[in-house]
């Protein structure tokens, strides 16, 4: 059985503490899915609260998104 790339690039993140803080609620994902929507709620969380995403952890996040997206596409 394949791991799902998601899952590949949560595990292998390469992120500072700091920035693992802010995006912590991506780690939990289950599915290609609810990768996505985690991804989402941490951008609108942000947004929401005023806050602000270093570099890095904007990369991860497209990076998760890009992954689960293809995990969806390509089964």
């Amino acid at each position: 059985m394949r791991k799902e790339r998601f899952k590949i690039t949560i595990r292998y993140h390469g992120l500072r503490d700091y920035d693992v803080e802010k995006v912590n609620y991506v780690f939990d994902a289950s599915s290609p899915k609810d990768a996505i929507r985690r991804v989402s709620k941490v951008y609108k969380r942000i947004e929401d609260s005023g806050g602000r995403l270093s570099y890095y952890a904007k990369q991860f996040l497209e990076a998760v998104a890009i992954s689960a997206e293809t995990d969806l596409l390509n089964p």
